[in-house]
């Protein structure tokens, strides 16, 4: 399995599972997008797991707040888990 971290505006994470299956945004027992603080607090969530790769994708707003066009890729780091 593999685990994309989008982080997002706001100071906080959502993870997007990754396996043969397809992507699948983890949600809460209300079917909520799961929201994480910090990076550690979703290393624990998934210490119990096999993890093939993680990524963190960053999102940024300010290339169009700039006036830039907004085709810039999200910035994308493979982390060692």
């Amino acid at each position: 399995m593999n685990l994309q971290i989008l982080s997002l505006e706001g100071q906080f994470y959502l993870v997007r599972t990754v396996d043969e299956n397809g992507a699948q945004l983890l949600t809460d027992r209300k079917s909520h997008p799961h929201r994480f603080h910090c990076l550690e607090e979703i290393r624990d969530h998934f210490r119990s797991h096999v993890l093939d790769e993680v990524w963190l994708e960053q999102m940024t707003p300010y290339e169009e707040m700039c006036g830039l066009t907004d085709d810039t890729a999200p910035l994308r780091i493979k982390l060692n888990w």
